[in-house]
Order: structure tokens, then C-alpha cells, then sequence
């Protein structure tokens, strides 16, 4: 008997321990599972705030594209005019082919330029088909005080109104960043439409600039319209077209908006004589509101220069370079 219940006893001890070690397991399996959870999640928050540091880091970064996508800050008053840099800009506004290569061509021409510290700067493009959004290229360094500035639109466009806003939108742009006393304007072909409908609308409002120069190279004003049965070129000097479209109508309408004080020269070439044409705007539509800005007030220069360079090419023509150069420059 005494026998028995000793080894029921040594069965109920080994019960005792195996039961012991089952719970020790089990407590050193739940210490090393919280363990792991409260490394992962150590490890989650320093991720978590290193990525946070990293993206901050980025975005303080400059962007490292050449060519910036702009929206028009509308706040020039946050910023001190005093603190700005000054600068006197000539606009080179290329024609109905749309980007700024012809106004590049002529910019590469008219450059050096001795006696005054000018230099290529800016190339802006303006998408007429997104709010006027500006595509602006390069930059105007501290020693630049008469930048020549490149503008084009994204799309090819002949609209005197489209080009008045686009150019507006560029205005605006160069106003919000640089103190703008005054600009020059050089409207080719469909740009000299532009930078007249752009003078007369921006006339009342004191926060453009004043047009100080302003350059018509081969410019259309009346729809490429030639002259007419019976009608002379001194005619249409003297009193303007018989045949009026709506842009010319336009400026018609508004030109005492201009400014009087603007100082203008009005270039047309000689490609064809007998047909009195640059080889696509006609002697008649170049020069069809010569009248209107001489009874302005306005101090204007016409020229009817000889040339074998058509039309598309007048940007690259030395006699049209050394015209503007010497008008806008004081530099021949």
C-alpha cells in the first residue's frame, strides 16, 4: 500500500513539472512576440519620420527643369517694390507660327550690344488653350538691365485680342517678380497685331507698364489686305484703306488709347515692287494705320526697305537687325 502511493506521488510531481514548463514556455514565446511588435513598430515610426524629413527636404529643393510652368501669382503687393530689380525689357513677339524661334533669330542677330548692359534672357510661351498658362525659359541675371525677352504662343494664332491677353499674362509674370518702369515692343507679322491690340487694352490700366518704343517689322494689320481698284500707297498713308476689316476697324475704333509719347517705327520690305508686297503682307496692310498713329501724336518712322529676303526670313535680315538695333538701342 505504502508502495503505491509513492509512485502516485512521483506521477503527480512529473504532471507538477511538465505542466511548470509548459507555462515557462509560454511566457518566454509571449515575451519574444511583444518584443518583435514593439521593434516593428519602433522601426514603422522611424521610417515613418525619416521619409517625412526626406520629402520636405525635396520640395525645398530648386527645380531642376529648364523650362517652369507658371500661374500668375496675382499677389504683387506681398512683395516690396524697392527690394525688386529694375529692369528696362524689349519684348520680341514672333509671329502666327507660334513658339519664339523667329524672335530668337532676330535676338541672336541684334546681340552684342555695346553701349548698354542688354542681354538674351527670358523665352515665354503662352498656352492660349490653358487660361494663358506661361512656359517661361532662362533667367535675367542682376547685371542685365535691358533684357531682351522672347514671347511666343504655344499654338500658331493670327487673333490681335488672343495675343493682346497672352501678352498681358507675360506682363503680368515680369511685373510680379521685377520693377518694370517701362518696355519695347518688336511685333513681327501677326505680332505686330498683337502688340497694338495689346497697347490699346492695357491703356487705362496703370498696373502695365507704358510702351516706351515700339518696332512694326513687316506687321499686319488689316488682314493681308492689297490695295484696292484706284487706291495708291500714298492713300493709304494719308488717309488709311478703303477696305477695313474688323482688326483694323479695331484699332480704328480705339488708337487714341495709345499713348502719344510712344516712340515708333514702321518696317515693310521691298521683296516685290510691282506687287508692293514683303512677299506675304502687302505694303498696304503693313502700313494701313500709319495714319491713324500720325494723327495720335505718335513720333513715327516708316521704312520701306529693299530686300531679297522673303517674309520668313526678315528676322535674319542684317538691314532689318541694324534698323532695330540702332531705333530701340541707340546701338547701329
Amino acid at each position: 500500500m505504502v508502495i503505491v502511493i509513492i509512485i502516485n506521488k512521483k506521477i503527480d510531481i512529473m504532471k507538477w513539472m511538465k505542466k511548470r514548463q509548459l507555462r515557462r514556455n509560454k511566457n518566454k514565446f509571449k515575451m519574444v512576440f511583444f518584443s518583435l511588435i514593439s521593434l516593428a513598430l519602433v522601426l514603422g515610426v522611424a521610417i515613418f519620420v525619416f521619409w517625412i524629413k526626406g520629402t520636405t527636404y525635396k520640395s525645398k529643393k530648386e527645380p531642376e527643369q529648364s523650362v517652369v510652368q507658371v500661374e500668375s501669382k496675382n499677389n504683387s503687393n506681398s512683395d516690396s517694390s524697392s527690394s525688386k530689380q529694375v529692369i528696362y525689357p524689349t519684348i520680341y513677339i514672333t509671329g502666327a507660327s507660334g513658339g519664339v524661334e523667329p524672335s530668337d533669330w532676330l535676338v541672336d542677330r541684334i546681340l552684342p550690344i555695346k553701349n548698354i548692359s542688354a542681354k538674351k534672357s527670358l523665352a515665354i510661351i503662352s498656352n492660349v488653350n490653358d487660361k494663358y498658362k506661361l512656359e517661361v525659359k532662362g533667367k535675367i541675371s542682376e547685371d542685365n538691365k535691358f533684357p531682351l525677352i522672347e514671347f511666343g504662343t504655344k499654338k500658331g494664332i493670327i487673333s490681335g485680342a488672343l495675343y493682346s491677353s497672352a501678352l498681358q499674362k507675360a506682363m503680368t509674370y515680369l511685373t510680379e517678380r521685377y520693377k518694370v518702369p517701362w518696355i519695347n515692343l518688336v511685333g513681327y507679322s501677326s505680332g505686330g497685331t498683337g502688340a497694338i491690340y495689346y497697347m490699346i487694352d492695357t491703356a487705362n490700366n496703370s498696373t502695365f507698364p507704358p510702351v516706351n518704343k515700339y518696332v512694326s517689322l513687316e506687321g499686319e494689320y488689316n488682314r493681308g489686305t492689297n490695295l484696292q481698284y484706284g487706291e495708291t500707297l500714298a492713300d493709304i498713308l494719308a488717309n488709311g484703306p478703303s477696305y477695313k476689316t474688323p482688326v483694323y476697324q479695331y484699332i480704328a475704333d480705339n488708337y487714341q488709347k495709345i499713348s502719344s509719347k510712344t516712340e515708333m517705327m514702321f518696317l515693310e520690305g521691298d521683296f516685290d515692287t510691282e506687287k508692293q508686297t514683303d512677299s506675304a503682307v502687302p505694303w498696304a496692310d503693313s502700313f494701313s494705320i500709319y495714319h491713324l498713329l500720325k494723327k495720335n501724336g505718335n513720333e513715327i518712322t516708316t521704312v520701306l526697305y529693299s530686300t531679297q529676303t522673303s517674309h520668313s526670313k526678315a528676322p535674319k535680315n542684317p538691314i532689318v537687325v541694324k534698323y532695330i538695333k540702332n531705333f530701340i538701342y541707340g546701338d547701329s
